[in-house]
């Protein structure tokens, strides 16, 4: 014969099993990031990558920082950074210059915060967009 004491017992170790098997089976959250620049720029993600764009007088330079906000070696990738300056768009394209960064040259001083878009083609072909507002 079976009391209840060892039932509620059982039924309460059971239940816990469940709860403690459910918690390690949830879902961990998604933990967001906001990098910071390195260089004076603005930042944003790009596909695998994150992509600070440095803007000085006529020099465009676009630096590859991977999710983990260290710099990734940007030998073999290539870019072109569209710009819209006083309504007319612009394309400037981006060369490996050493290290993580790909530099250009505008044909006319650009103001630091203008709207771009650098497309980064990296050695395999894949492509990847940096939106800047």
């Amino acid at each position: 014969m079976v009391n209840r004491r060892t039932l509620l017992t059982n039924a309460a170790l059971m239940t816990a099993a469940l709860m403690a098997g459910t918690t390690l089976l949830a879902p961990a959250p998604v933990l967001a990031h906001n990098p910071k620049p390195s260089h004076g720029g603005r930042i944003v993600i790009a596909g695998n990558f994150h992509v600070e764009l440095v803007i000085d007088g006529t020099s465009l330079s676009a630096y590859l920082l991977g999710h983990d906000d260290k710099p990734r070696d940007a030998a073999g990738y290539q870019g072109v950074a569209l710009l819209v300056v006083d309504g007319k768009s612009q394309r400037v394209p981006l060369a490996p210059a050493g290290g993580n960064r790909l530099d250009g040259k505008a044909p006319a001083a650009l103001p630091a915060t203008v709207k771009a878009v650098v497309q980064i083609t990296g050695p395999s072909g894949a492509t990847a967009q940096a939106k800047f507002d």
